[in-house]
């Protein structure tokens, strides 16, 4: 084991040194006062990427008494822009519901700096006359909570927001996870859940379109097509998938004449095909629609690949390749409950582990295809530091309690570092249930 795990206790400045991504962070958004009347108050917390593309996010709108908590996904346009999802899922809102006007919210977040070097956020709208859902009336609100609904209308649909980054922290939540995976989502964020394919040769085929919608496609980092006019015949674009995970988004760049896109394609992946298609109805006044691609490593591994990137509805792993685990006294833990996966390039990458509420007494032991990283590990306040190498393929990382501490359950927070890509997980796991992450390790580097 020594030969293959190496563990280490480094300083909390070494998980801090790493480059940031622009866009990651807090951002905020205080209006100024109308009328002697409160200001809004807007921000966003942006997560950790998928790919440098997908951004997990949480919005909170509070204007007077209202308060109000949104899940939502952000999708990378280009270096400098962010669109934003249609879907605003409430999680929390109180003392009463704004219910669909937060899709005014729409368009893309445009990175800038001002005078001083501050990082700022800027909205800037895609103008719609079709939103794809109905509306609440402002009679449909107690009498004492109209004029602040409508205020907030009015700043989502018509006010200048432009938002500046209050810290480079990373938004650390259980709820990135379901955001960037469909099957475990609550609703539908414009991602579609992963299609696996066996060739690596695919095109994109455009659909008559009467109106002159302008869109782009991105494939991965990408775009095979780039604000052109969805009205004009073209012919089929072909291009190739990378190997393991492959991201490819269909984005609005304007609505054209008829006030919300009605532009599609068909994707033609090997022998799979998938629509993008803004006249559905989840899709109407979205500002891009994005799919999950796998390729698969050899036409062999179907049934492994299915089911190492497949969940059952209680999110427990159809196949943890773990087998008969056992807690410290050597007794069977019946449950596992899979908490992510991810595919790396690297053989070898760094886990930060820490406790990010009360440092409580946790300890945790960790083991990696059914070997042991560590036993008894004490989760602190300050990251604690692992060097973990893979085997080639898939890998499963066990996350077992060794107590409850003083609160219960166990928790921390895992955060993996492969190279200048990280992706954070929340760890929570007692006496009888055990959090896993597969990690699948690509040796093909072309």
């Amino acid at each position: 084991m020594k030969a293959f795990f190496t563990s280490c206790i480094l300083s909390i400045n070494i998980l801090s040194g790493y480059a940031q991504d622009i866009f990651v962070g807090n951002w905020e958004m205080i209006s100024a006062n109308q009328e002697n009347t409160a200001p809004i108050k807007l921000t966003f917390k942006i997560g950790a990427p998928e790919k440098n593309i997908l951004y997990p996010a949480e919005l909170h709108l509070q204007c007077d008494s209202f308060n109000a908590t949104y899940h939502l996904l952000l999708a990378k346009k280009n270096s400098r822009q962010l669109a934003i999802g249609k879907i605003k899922y409430p999680i929390s809102t109180s003392p009463f519901s704004i219910d669909s006007w937060t899709i005014l919210l729409n368009g893309t977040l445009d990175f800038s700096k001002d005078v001083k070097d501050n990082p700022m956020l800027t909205l800037s709208r895609i103008f719609t006359k079709k939103f794809g859902i109905p509306f609440p009336e402002a009679g449909s609100f107690p009498i004492q909570r109209i004029p602040t609904a409508k205020k907030i209308r009015d700043f989502l649909q018509n006010s200048t927001i432009q938002l500046r980054k209050i810290n480079d922290d990373i938004w650390n939540d259980t709820a990135t996870l379901k955001i960037l995976q469909p099957r475990e989502s609550p609703t539908y964020y414009g991602l579609i859940d992963t299609i696996f394919v066996n060739s690596k040769n695919s095109s994109i085929h455009f659909i008559e379109n009467k109106d002159n919608d302008i869109i782009t496609v991105k494939i991965n980092k990408d775009n095979i097509l780039d604000q052109i006019d969805s009205r004009k015949n073209r012919d089929n674009e072909d291009f190739q998938l990378d190997t393991g995970l492959n991201i490819i988004i269909l984005f609005a760049d304007d609505y054209g004449n008829r006030g919300t896109s009605t532009a599609k394609v068909n994707l033609e992946l090997g022998n799979t095909s998938k629509m993008l298609d803004f006249n559905e109805k989840e899709n109407i006044a979205a500002t891009f629609i994005a799919a999950k691609v796998f390729l698969k490593y050899n036409k062999e591994d179907d049934t492994k690949f299915q089911e190492y990137y497949s969940y059952d509805n209680d999110l427990t792993p159809i196949n943890t390749g773990v087998i008969n685990p056992t807690n410290k006294n050597g007794n069977p833990i019946p449950n596992n409950k899979i908490i992510g996966s991810l595919v790396s390039k690297s053989q070898q990458l760094t886990f930060a582990i820490w406790d990010d509420a009360v440092e409580d007494g946790d300890s945790i032991s960790l083991s990696i295809n059914d070997n042991w990283i560590v036993k008894g590990f004490p989760v602190l306040k300050k990251p604690q530091f692992l060097t973990v190498t893979l085997q080639p393929g898939p890998n499963v990382i066990t996350f077992m309690a060794d107590n409850l501490g003083s609160i219960i359950p166990n928790t921390s927070v895992l955060e993996i570092i492969d190279g200048k890509k990280r992706k954070s997980f929340y760890i929570e796991t007692d006496l009888d249930l055990n959090n896993l992450i597969r990690i699948y390790y690509d040796t093909n580097t072309n």
